[in-house]
């Protein structure tokens, strides 16, 4: 009884060791990282079945079992094909919403300012009532040129419109800008401002796989932080 039980441990370990082999053998073709997949799991089903002992072969629960995981990771890799399939149609769609935006001014967060032959229009809000604000234009190296100074201002939203002159009343290049908006109240405290970007949508970058940006005032937007559309 006892060599039995242990000629049937032998031959089950020898089995053991050998599938072991061959599964191991056939993983390490794998390129590094890479996870097992469909053709993967049936080519180690199949190695299984040819490597096991013909006097004590795979039991019937065990051979459906690994069927049962076969076809369950044939439905997930289909359903992961279909579920991108659907967000590439989405994000299609998304990109195709957003080209009726193109040659239209829109307002987003930021402080960049795109100035063309009818000026620019700067826009920011004041957290409470100013008694001075001004408001600083650099260029694209941050030099500063020109400070527009506007007196006193109430809380909320403000717009300004810039002629495109410098300091000296010369007139500056077309192109993108940067502004910050400086402000304090009748007793010298600050008065925090928030600046807003109006800018024309020059055009629409799809973005493979990812939710569309549009291009706007030399930079890429994110539709989702537009405000208003002029």
């Amino acid at each position: 009884m006892a060599d039995s039980t242990i000629s049937s441990t032998t031959a089950s370990a020898a089995q053991n060791s050998s599938l072991t082999a061959a599964a191991n053998s056939l993983v390490s073709t794998l390129p590094a990282n890479q996870q097992l997949g469909e053709n993967d799991f049936l080519n180690l089903l199949v190695t299984q079945l040819q490597n096991q002992d013909p006097l004590k072969p795979v039991d019937n629960q065990d051979f459906i079992a690994q069927l049962a995981q076969f076809s369950q990771l044939q439905q997930s890799a289909q359903q992961v094909t279909l579920l991108q399939q659907l967000i590439s149609g989405q994000n299609a769609s998304q990109a195709y919403s957003l080209i009726p935006l193109i040659g239209h001014q829109v307002n987003v967060a930021g402080s960049s300012i795109q100035l063309n032959s009818g000026g620019a229009t700067l826009g920011y809000s004041l957290a409470g009532n100013a008694a001075a604000v001004s408001v600083t234009i650099t260029d694209a190296e941050n030099q500063a040129v020109r400070v527009l100074n506007l007196g006193a201002q109430g809380s909320g939203g403000q717009q300004v419109q810039w002629n495109g002159l410098d300091q000296n009343g010369n007139q500056v290049p077309a192109g993108t800008y940067q502004y910050a908006v400086s402000a304090v109240d009748n007793n010298g405290n600050k008065v925090a401002a928030t600046t807003n970007s109006i800018v024309t949508v020059s055009g629409v970058v799809p973005n493979s796989g990812q939710t569309p940006t549009i291009l706007a005032g030399g930079q890429v937007i994110d539709p989702s932080t537009i405000t208003d559309i002029y």
